[in-house]
């Protein structure tokens, strides 16, 4: 389910810029109603709305992820340095006394 949702969230930007950039490298020409970049421009800004908002889909991804993660007990991440730091002191703390 998240591996849809993030295609369905992606895939509008990607076409979007695909078919801008291809706009661009053909100048004028990709402006003229000769090449189909203008129409694919347009078809990609609806194309995150027929499928249902882009951000729905995100908000999907996102509790997808982290469904398998807890929240810490502190204010700061498990890995956050000064509180690491503060446990190896409280527990290597006397040790480092005995040396200086």
């Amino acid at each position: 389910m998240a591996n849809i949702s993030a295609i369905k969230a992606a895939m509008p930007k990607v076409y979007h810029d695909v078919a801008t950039r291809a706009l661009q490298i053909h100048g004028s020409l990709g402006m003229s109603n000769e090449m189909p970049f203008t129409q694919q421009v347009l078809s990609s800004l609806t194309m995150g709305l027929v499928d249902g908002p882009t951000e729905v889909h995100k908000v999907t991804v996102a509790r997808q992820v982290l469904r398998d993660y807890e929240g810490t007990d502190g204010l700061f991440p498990t890995g956050h340095l000064p509180a690491l730091k503060e446990k190896a002191l409280a527990k290597y703390g006397d040790l480092l006394d005995d040396e200086i």
